[in-house]
């Protein structure tokens, strides 16, 4: 899933991997994380709270998903892509010192953020995409950062974003099947002129599955 952006904001000429993050909070100020029922249950289990209070409900208008339809959810007030909730405008994980109150489950969008994978066009990459024991080669990049004071004297190690990366997308393409399943529902349910179902119910339907 892709973080959605207020404003473009360059990008500094610097090697993604010398990245560091200095805690200012901005970015958790100023973008919205769309989550997985995977990372609601993480996050229900760390914080203890209800996971409709975990989550908001955004509408396709007010969310640059191009190209991620899949994660919409056919619910009775319509279309809508489930992301991490907010108070006064920052995320309610956010601490009074910029630390994130629940750093060891956070969702796997702000594990990875702002490193973005981008696979590499080329027509050795197109015969490796078939062959899932061939890795496709990718070109690491950082999501343009706005307001962030950011430092580029660090050391990341690529091999460890690879993998969150990996796991990243593994949970959100299960995610995606379940949206699949919950509004192949709706869409029967909508024929029969039945109530397609709430936020709630799909949260329930969601999460039991582990």
């Amino acid at each position: 899933m892709t973080p959605v952006f207020p404003t473009e904001a360059p990008v500094r000429d610097a090697s993604p991997l010398t990245f560091r993050c200095t805690g200012c909070g901005n970015c958790c100020r100023s973008l919205r994380v769309a989550v997985t029922s995977f990372d609601v249950a993480r996050l229900a289990s760390a914080t203890g709270r209800s996971p409709d209070v975990l989550v908001a409900w955004l509408s396709p208008d007010a969310v640059d998903m191009t190209g991620e339809p899949q994660s919409f959810v056919e619910l009775s007030a319509g279309r809508r892509l489930m992301v991490l909730s907010q108070q006064a405008g920052t995320c309610q994980l956010l601490g009074a010192d910029n630390r994130c109150g629940a750093y060891a489950a956070r969702p796997r969008d702000c594990r990875t953020f702002p490193f973005d994978f981008a696979d590499v066009a080329s027509a050795a990459n197109a015969a490796q995409s078939k062959d899932v024991s061939t890795p496709v080669r990718r070109r690491l990049a950082l999501l343009p950062l706005s307001d962030c004071d950011y430092a580029s004297d660090a050391q990341n190690d690529l091999t460890l974003l690879e993998a969150e990366d990996r796991a990243r997308w593994h949970e959100l393409q299960n995610y995606e099947t379940l949206v699949a399943q919950w509004n192949r529902r709706a869409w029967h349910r909508r024929r029969l002129h039945k109530s397609v179902g709430s936020a709630a119910q799909f949260l329930d339907f969601a999460l039991t599955v582990k």
